[in-house]
Protein backbone atom coordinates (compact mmCIF):
# COMPACT_ATOMS: atom_id res chain seq x y z
CA UNK A 1 0.00 0.00 0.00
CA UNK A 2 1.40 3.41 -1.00
CA UNK A 3 0.98 6.55 1.08
CA UNK A 4 1.25 10.30 0.52
CA UNK A 5 2.04 12.82 3.26
CA UNK A 6 2.16 16.61 3.53
CA UNK A 7 5.47 18.36 4.27
CA UNK A 8 6.02 22.14 4.15
CA UNK A 9 2.72 22.60 2.37
CA UNK A 10 3.62 20.13 -0.41
CA UNK A 11 2.50 16.60 -1.25
CA UNK A 12 5.21 13.95 -0.93
CA UNK A 13 4.87 10.42 -2.31
CA UNK A 14 3.90 7.85 -3.17
CA UNK A 15 5.96 5.92 -0.63
CA UNK A 16 5.54 2.28 0.47
CA UNK A 17 4.29 1.51 3.97
CA UNK A 18 7.71 0.39 5.24
CA UNK A 19 9.11 3.78 4.19
CA UNK A 20 6.30 5.52 6.05
CA UNK A 21 7.21 3.48 9.13
CA UNK A 22 10.81 4.70 8.86
CA UNK A 23 9.69 8.32 8.50
CA UNK A 24 7.56 7.94 11.63
CA UNK A 25 10.51 6.48 13.52
CA UNK A 26 12.89 9.29 12.63
CA UNK A 27 10.33 11.98 13.32
CA UNK A 28 9.82 13.24 9.76
CA UNK A 29 6.17 12.11 9.86
CA UNK A 30 4.27 12.62 13.12
CA UNK A 31 0.85 11.63 14.33
CA UNK A 32 -0.54 15.03 13.33
CA UNK A 33 0.94 14.87 9.80
CA UNK A 34 -1.73 14.82 7.10
CA UNK A 35 -1.64 11.63 5.01
CA UNK A 36 -3.65 10.05 2.22
CA UNK A 37 -3.90 6.65 0.51
CA UNK A 38 -6.32 4.86 -1.79
CA UNK A 39 -9.59 4.31 0.06
CA UNK A 40 -9.53 7.59 1.98
CA UNK A 41 -11.98 10.28 0.92
CA UNK A 42 -9.76 13.13 2.19
CA UNK A 43 -6.44 13.91 3.83
CA UNK A 44 -6.39 13.05 7.53
CA UNK A 45 -3.85 13.04 10.38
CA UNK A 46 -1.83 9.83 10.51
CA UNK A 47 -2.92 9.14 14.09
CA UNK A 48 -6.52 9.13 12.87
CA UNK A 49 -6.15 6.66 9.99
CA UNK A 50 -3.45 4.47 11.52
CA UNK A 51 -2.42 4.18 15.16
CA UNK A 52 1.24 5.09 15.66
CA UNK A 53 1.60 1.88 17.66
CA UNK A 54 1.29 -0.02 14.38
CA UNK A 55 4.82 1.08 13.44
CA UNK A 56 7.25 -1.85 13.91
CA UNK A 57 9.79 -1.19 16.66
CA UNK A 58 13.42 -0.47 15.88
CA UNK A 59 16.13 -3.04 16.53
CA UNK A 60 17.39 -2.66 20.11
CA UNK A 61 19.86 0.20 20.49
CA UNK A 62 23.20 -0.33 22.21
CA UNK A 63 23.28 0.20 25.94
CA UNK A 64 26.61 1.47 27.33
CA UNK A 65 28.45 -1.13 29.35
CA UNK A 66 26.41 -4.09 28.14
CA UNK A 67 28.07 -7.01 26.36
CA UNK A 68 30.68 -5.64 23.96
CA UNK A 69 30.96 -9.14 22.46
CA UNK A 70 27.24 -9.21 21.75
CA UNK A 71 27.50 -5.75 20.22
CA UNK A 72 30.28 -6.93 17.94
CA UNK A 73 28.31 -9.90 16.60
CA UNK A 74 24.81 -8.37 16.37
CA UNK A 75 23.76 -6.97 12.99
CA UNK A 76 21.23 -4.36 11.89
CA UNK A 77 19.99 -2.94 8.61
CA UNK A 78 21.15 0.53 7.58
CA UNK A 79 18.17 2.89 7.33
CA UNK A 80 19.74 4.54 4.27
CA UNK A 81 21.13 1.77 2.04
CA UNK A 82 19.15 -1.15 3.54
CA UNK A 83 22.27 -3.38 3.81
CA UNK A 84 23.15 -5.40 6.90
CA UNK A 85 26.22 -4.51 8.97
CA UNK A 86 27.60 -5.47 12.38
CA UNK A 87 26.34 -2.96 14.91
CA UNK A 88 29.94 -2.31 15.92
CA UNK A 89 30.42 -0.73 12.46
CA UNK A 90 27.28 1.43 12.66
CA UNK A 91 26.04 4.52 14.48
CA UNK A 92 22.62 5.44 15.81
CA UNK A 93 21.22 8.66 14.39
CA UNK A 94 17.74 9.92 15.15
CA UNK A 95 16.71 6.49 16.47
CA UNK A 96 17.92 4.71 13.31
CA UNK A 97 20.90 2.45 12.63
CA UNK A 98 23.16 3.94 9.92
CA UNK A 99 26.36 2.52 8.42
CA UNK A 100 29.51 4.65 8.36
CA UNK A 101 29.35 5.08 4.57
CA UNK A 102 25.80 6.43 4.68
CA UNK A 103 26.32 8.63 7.74
CA UNK A 104 27.02 11.87 5.77
CA UNK A 105 24.01 11.23 3.50
CA UNK A 106 21.72 10.50 6.44
CA UNK A 107 22.84 13.63 8.31
CA UNK A 108 22.19 15.74 5.21
CA UNK A 109 18.71 14.25 4.87
CA UNK A 110 18.00 15.09 8.51
CA UNK A 111 19.02 18.69 7.82
CA UNK A 112 16.74 18.77 4.76
CA UNK A 113 13.85 17.31 6.76
CA UNK A 114 13.40 14.24 4.57
CA UNK A 115 13.58 10.57 5.39
CA UNK A 116 16.20 8.04 4.31
CA UNK A 117 16.14 6.62 0.80
CA UNK A 118 16.02 3.02 2.03
CA UNK A 119 13.09 1.16 0.54
CA UNK A 120 12.98 3.39 -2.55
CA UNK A 121 16.31 2.82 -4.31
CA UNK A 122 17.98 -0.36 -5.58
CA UNK A 123 20.51 -1.44 -8.21
CA UNK A 124 19.82 -3.90 -11.01
CA UNK A 125 22.92 -4.76 -13.05
CA UNK A 126 24.01 -1.32 -14.34
CA UNK A 127 20.66 0.31 -13.67
CA UNK A 128 19.13 2.18 -10.77
CA UNK A 129 15.63 1.10 -9.76
CA UNK A 130 13.44 3.50 -7.83
CA UNK A 131 9.87 4.49 -7.25
CA UNK A 132 8.47 7.43 -9.23
CA UNK A 133 9.12 10.61 -7.32
CA UNK A 134 11.80 9.00 -5.14
CA UNK A 135 14.29 11.35 -3.48
CA UNK A 136 17.75 10.35 -4.73
CA UNK A 137 20.74 10.57 -2.37
CA UNK A 138 22.71 13.81 -2.17
CA UNK A 139 25.43 12.47 -4.49
CA UNK A 140 26.26 13.03 -8.15
CA UNK A 141 24.80 10.26 -10.30
CA UNK A 142 27.76 10.54 -12.69
CA UNK A 143 30.72 10.43 -10.26
CA UNK A 144 29.23 9.78 -6.78
CA UNK A 145 30.75 12.89 -5.13
CA UNK A 146 28.61 14.83 -2.61
CA UNK A 147 26.45 17.49 -4.28
CA UNK A 148 25.58 19.46 -1.12
CA UNK A 149 21.91 19.66 -2.02
CA UNK A 150 22.42 20.50 -5.72
CA UNK A 151 19.79 18.58 -7.70
CA UNK A 152 18.18 18.81 -11.12
CA UNK A 153 14.57 17.92 -11.82
CA UNK A 154 14.45 15.34 -14.61
CA UNK A 155 11.29 14.28 -16.45
CA UNK A 156 11.81 10.76 -17.82
CA UNK A 157 9.70 9.17 -20.56
CA UNK A 158 9.46 5.57 -21.80
CA UNK A 159 7.33 3.47 -24.11
CA UNK A 160 7.57 -0.20 -25.23
CA UNK A 161 10.22 -0.90 -27.86
CA UNK A 162 7.64 -2.29 -30.31
CA UNK A 163 6.26 1.22 -30.76
CA UNK A 164 9.45 2.12 -32.65
CA UNK A 165 8.32 -0.18 -35.47
CA UNK A 166 5.69 2.41 -36.33
CA UNK A 167 8.50 4.63 -37.67
CA UNK A 168 8.65 2.22 -40.64
CA UNK A 169 4.98 2.91 -41.28
CA UNK A 170 4.82 6.66 -40.75
CA UNK A 171 6.80 9.01 -38.54
CA UNK A 172 3.72 11.04 -37.61
CA UNK A 173 1.84 7.89 -36.61
CA UNK A 174 4.78 6.88 -34.40
CA UNK A 175 4.86 10.28 -32.68
CA UNK A 176 1.12 10.20 -31.97
CA UNK A 177 1.10 6.64 -30.63
CA UNK A 178 4.28 7.19 -28.59
CA UNK A 179 2.76 10.24 -26.86
CA UNK A 180 -0.39 8.26 -26.05
CA UNK A 181 1.21 5.11 -24.62
CA UNK A 182 4.34 6.58 -23.03
CA UNK A 183 4.82 6.56 -19.28
CA UNK A 184 6.67 9.26 -17.39
CA UNK A 185 8.33 9.76 -14.05
CA UNK A 186 9.91 12.75 -12.33
CA UNK A 187 13.18 12.43 -10.41
CA UNK A 188 15.29 14.92 -8.48
CA UNK A 189 18.82 13.94 -9.58
CA UNK A 190 21.97 14.95 -7.72
CA UNK A 191 24.55 16.55 -10.02
CA UNK A 192 27.96 17.95 -9.09
CA UNK A 193 29.20 21.28 -10.47
CA UNK A 194 31.66 19.62 -12.87
CA UNK A 195 29.05 17.40 -14.56
CA UNK A 196 26.51 20.21 -14.60
CA UNK A 197 29.04 22.32 -16.52
CA UNK A 198 29.92 19.41 -18.83
CA UNK A 199 26.26 18.92 -19.68
CA UNK A 200 25.81 22.60 -20.53
CA UNK A 201 28.86 22.52 -22.80
CA UNK A 202 27.54 19.44 -24.63
CA UNK A 203 24.12 21.02 -25.14
CA UNK A 204 25.58 24.35 -26.27
CA UNK A 205 28.07 22.64 -28.61
CA UNK A 206 25.35 20.47 -30.13
CA UNK A 207 23.10 23.45 -30.80
CA UNK A 208 25.88 25.51 -32.35
CA UNK A 209 27.02 22.61 -34.55
CA UNK A 210 23.46 21.89 -35.65
CA UNK A 211 22.88 25.54 -36.57
CA UNK A 212 26.19 25.67 -38.44
CA UNK A 213 25.23 22.48 -40.27
CA UNK A 214 21.89 23.95 -41.32
CA UNK A 215 23.64 27.09 -42.55
CA UNK A 216 26.00 24.98 -44.68
CA UNK A 217 23.10 22.99 -46.10
CA UNK A 218 21.22 26.10 -47.25
CA UNK A 219 24.36 27.83 -48.47
CA UNK A 220 25.42 24.78 -50.47
CA UNK A 221 21.96 24.36 -52.00
CA UNK A 222 21.70 28.02 -52.97
CA UNK A 223 25.17 27.99 -54.58
CA UNK A 224 24.98 24.56 -56.23
CA UNK A 225 27.70 23.16 -53.96
CA UNK A 226 26.43 19.68 -53.16
CA UNK A 227 29.58 18.70 -51.24
CA UNK A 228 29.15 21.62 -48.85
CA UNK A 229 25.51 20.69 -48.30
CA UNK A 230 26.52 17.10 -47.56
CA UNK A 231 29.07 18.28 -44.96
CA UNK A 232 26.36 20.44 -43.40
CA UNK A 233 23.94 17.51 -43.29
CA UNK A 234 26.53 15.27 -41.60
CA UNK A 235 27.31 18.00 -39.06
CA UNK A 236 23.61 18.54 -38.38
CA UNK A 237 22.81 14.86 -37.86
CA UNK A 238 25.98 14.31 -35.81
CA UNK A 239 25.08 17.18 -33.51
CA UNK A 240 21.61 15.75 -32.93
CA UNK A 241 23.00 12.29 -32.14
CA UNK A 242 25.71 13.60 -29.79
CA UNK A 243 23.22 15.83 -27.99
CA UNK A 244 20.69 13.00 -27.63
CA UNK A 245 23.27 10.49 -26.35
CA UNK A 246 25.50 12.65 -24.14
CA UNK A 247 23.14 15.46 -23.15
CA UNK A 248 20.74 13.64 -20.80
CA UNK A 249 22.06 12.94 -17.31
CA UNK A 250 20.00 9.76 -17.00
CA UNK A 251 17.35 8.05 -19.10
CA UNK A 252 14.59 5.55 -18.47
CA UNK A 253 15.03 1.91 -19.47
CA UNK A 254 11.52 1.03 -18.31
CA UNK A 255 8.70 2.66 -16.36
CA UNK A 256 5.67 0.92 -14.91
CA UNK A 257 3.05 1.92 -12.35
CA UNK A 258 5.34 1.25 -9.38
CA UNK A 259 8.99 1.46 -10.44
CA UNK A 260 11.42 3.23 -12.76
CA UNK A 261 14.55 1.59 -14.22
CA UNK A 262 17.21 4.22 -14.94
CA UNK A 263 20.49 4.03 -16.86
CA UNK A 264 23.38 6.47 -16.91
CA UNK A 265 24.26 6.17 -13.20
CA UNK A 266 27.92 5.51 -12.35
CA UNK A 267 29.10 2.21 -10.87
CA UNK A 268 30.31 3.78 -7.58
CA UNK A 269 26.85 5.24 -6.99
CA UNK A 270 25.09 1.96 -7.72
CA UNK A 271 27.38 -0.01 -5.40
CA UNK A 272 26.01 1.89 -2.40
CA UNK A 273 22.48 0.59 -3.10
CA UNK A 274 20.93 -2.77 -2.18
CA UNK A 275 20.47 -5.37 -4.93
CA UNK A 276 17.09 -5.38 -6.66
CA UNK A 277 15.19 -8.60 -6.10
CA UNK A 278 11.90 -7.73 -7.73
CA UNK A 279 10.68 -8.34 -11.31
CA UNK A 280 13.09 -7.35 -14.11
Amino acid sequence: MDWYYAANGQQVGPIPENQLDELVRNGTVEGTTLVWRDGLTEWQPLQTVRPTGAVPPLPPLPVPGQGSLKMATATSVCAECQRSFPQSEMVVLNRSWVCEQCKPIFVQRMKEGVGPSGGQLWRFKRQLVCRPGASLPDRCVKCNVPTHGSRMKRQLYWHPSLVYLLILVNLLVYVIVAMIVRKRATLQVGVCAAHRKRRLLIIAGSWLTALAGMALIFYGLSNNQGGLSLIGLIAFLGAIIVGAVLGPLVSAVKIDNEYVWVKGVCREYLETLPEWSGPA
